[in-house]
């Protein structure tokens, strides 16, 4: 397997033109159309490129249980030598963890090498990015904080923040919840994160695919 181009730290393009985007993280954007860069998104990038040049002829990709994206984009891990690429990105704090079903083969590894990074401060936790519920204002990947007034169980799952801000809990992923983890967020301070989007009713909202998106305080 040869790499053409790192486009980002968690995307690049095999000489083949297959796009791939590597599962279980997400790293900050490049700045287009005249936006600036998030913060850390070319140190990211440039890792990417590094590991991918020192190991061009052992690199190895595993597509996921769910090979391709909306967008066609082929999922995958990779595998530098005897190194994930994504567990490196996520240890030095250059990208979040995510878990998406059913692409979850490597959850616990990624969730143990982002709470060392988080710990330690590295990268993306030097700082707290959270936006707090009723300030959100533009969609994408974020991390939000608020107060929780309510949470509904019906055919699909809500749990509102102060602001309006929702998150929401689709059927399908619904059996990795425990209902009585989210009943006791009612009240409570809590701090997610994963895609904003806007709901039909105007309500920017954030899916909650599993509890990895949420970030519990470290101890």
């Amino acid at each position: 397997m040869q790499v053409a181009r790192v486009t980002d730290g968690d995307t690049l393009v095999l000489q083949d033109g297959r796009r791939v985007r590597l599962i279980g993280i997400n790293a900050p954007e490049l700045g287009r159309s005249g936006m600036p860069d998030q913060p850390l998104a070319r140190a990211a990038l440039e890792r990417v490129q590094q590991l991918v040049a020192h190991a061009a002829s052992s690199l190895t990709m595993y597509p996921g249980q769910q090979p391709r994206d909306r967008h066609g984009r082929w999922l995958a891990h990779l595998s530098a030598g005897d190194a994930s690429i994504e567990q490196d990105l996520v240890a030095r704090g250059l990208a979040y963890h995510v878990a998406i079903p059913p692409n979850l083969a490597l959850v616990p590894c990624l969730r143990e090498a982002e709470l060392a990074a988080r710990g330690a401060g590295l990268g993306l936790w030097r700082d707290d990015r959270a936006m707090p519920s009723d300030a959100v204002v533009a969609g994408g990947y974020q991390r939000v904080r608020g107060r929780v007034e309510r949470v509904v169980f019906a055919d699909t799952w809500w749990v509102e923040f102060t602001g309006g801000f929702r998150a929401v809990i689709y059927p399908e992923h619904q059996r990795h919840w425990h209902r009585r983890d989210l009943a006791a967020w009612r009240g409570e301070l809590v701090e997610i994160r994963g895609w904003v989007y806007p709901g039909r009713n105007g309500r920017w909202r954030m899916r909650l695919p599993t509890p990895d998106a949420q970030l519990r305080a470290l101890p």
